[in-house]
């Protein structure tokens, strides 16, 4: 039987942008209508409080303030969020607050005020320390803004993590090895480092298709990665994701528990959850156009366009999903046993994994399962054929 656990992840999503990224799937949006601050915070207020009378008393490990720029944000509203998140229900007293940031002078300005409203760990949107793949991704701000704004960060925050995008048009090992040199002098405790991928419905996804730029080939893109695993394992930021480095004990704690498969609480436009209420697990969705979450939870009507319960073996499958990109794997003999899942064989194509274990990409005893560092370069393919 499902237990109502204690603890909770909540994930917050802010969907304004100031312009959007080519290679951008998430939900964010750029609008040139002035945006009253006191109707989104009374609108995010609404939908805390609503989801605590669903779920009753929690102790709140982690919040995730993503989006969009959650650092755009006016301070006073991140504060009022914080405050009420609080008010319903419990802090860890190592609760981790962490809030993704870009490299501009505008939200630098913005980094300390940050702090003394309750983050506590900074996401930067670093994405490359070369010029050209920066005007190349979209992005608003250069290689210089970026040091300054990751210098700026590490001065207040203790946690700061960056990002970075490889795999770009004409990138070859000694670019991205020269690139990589360059984060691990300034690197803080944690770097992600993303192959670029190219998304249905991005700017990116219709210049690809009309060939006005080409990926590297896959031996180039392979070398990448394992040279990026090399590099900063080296430098002691340790894989312990597919695309997730850092130094031991300083792993996102947000993103790390959900990948495990706990229970987390999605807030604002298009952000989702996975609850378990009344001993069943329950997938839910709000809805994406910030007009019409904000209507709504003006409202206090339910900001939800999809809610229904899963099964066992829907979230199993979805938790190995996750799991399985992490470096140790899943305890799939415990996971199943918290789902009454008796047979492996409802959720596992076992002809599939037979073969992935006599190639070496999989290692199974009978507690873990886990991607090898061989497999983890095909790691989408490895679960789309393993996982029913």
């Amino acid at each position: 039987m499902l237990k109502n656990n204690k603890e909770i992840a909540l994930y917050v999503h802010w969907p304004y942008c100031l312009k959007k990224c080519p290679y951008c799937d998430f939900n964010s949006h750029v609008t040139k209508l002035p945006i009253d601050i006191n109707e989104w915070e009374i609108a995010y207020k609404n939908e805390i409080e609503a989801e605590q009378n669903i779920l009753g008393k929690k102790t709140v490990r982690s919040i995730f303030f993503g989006g969009g720029t959650p650092s755009l944000m006016p301070p006073k509203l991140l504060e009022g969020i914080l405050n009420q998140v609080n008010k319903k229900w419990d802090f860890s007293k190592n609760i981790e607050i962490t809030l993704e940031a870009n490299p501009s002078s505008v939200e630098i300005k913005n980094f300390s005020t940050l702090k003394k409203a309750g983050v506590n760990r900074l996401s930067l949107g670093f994405q490359s320390f070369n010029n050209n793949s920066l005007k190349f991704l979209g992005r608003n701000h250069s290689v210089k803004n970026g040091l300054k704004a990751l210098e700026t960060a590490k001065n207040i925050f203790k946690r700061v993590s960056f990002d970075l995008i490889y795999g770009l048009p004409d990138q070859n090992e000694k670019m991205w090895e020269k690139e990589l040199n360059e984060a691990i002098q300034i690197s803080g405790e944690h770097i992600s480092a993303y192959q670029l991928t190219i998304e249905k419905g991005t700017t990116f996804y219709a210049l690809y298709r009309d060939r006005k730029f080409e990926l590297p080939p896959e031996r180039t893109l392979l070398n990448l990665y394992n040279m990026t695993d090399e590099l900063l394992n080296h430098a002691n930021l340790e894989k312990y994701e597919v695309s997730n480095y850092a130094f031991k004990n300083s792993e996102c704690i947000h993103n790390y528990k959900i990948w495990q498969g706990s229970e987390y609480c999605g807030i604002g436009p298009g952000a989702h959850g996975r609850l378990i209420l009344d001993n069943k697990w329950y997938a839910n969705h709000k809805f994406s156009a910030p007009k019409i979450w904000l209507n709504k939870n003006l409202q206090k009507k339910c900001a939800s366009y999809f809610n229904k319960e899963i099964s066992n073996i829907e979230r199993a499958q979805e938790i190995l999903l996750t799991s399985l990109r992490l470096t140790k794997g899943i305890d799939i003999k415990n996971t199943f046993n918290k789902l009454s899942i008796n047979s492996k064989n409802n959720i596992l194509n076992k002809n599939e994994l037979r073969k992935f274990k006599e190639l070496n990409l999989i290692e199974e005893n009978d507690s873990f399962l886990k991607v090898t560092n061989k497999g983890f370069p095909i790691l989408n393919y490895i679960t789309n054929k393993l996982i029913l």
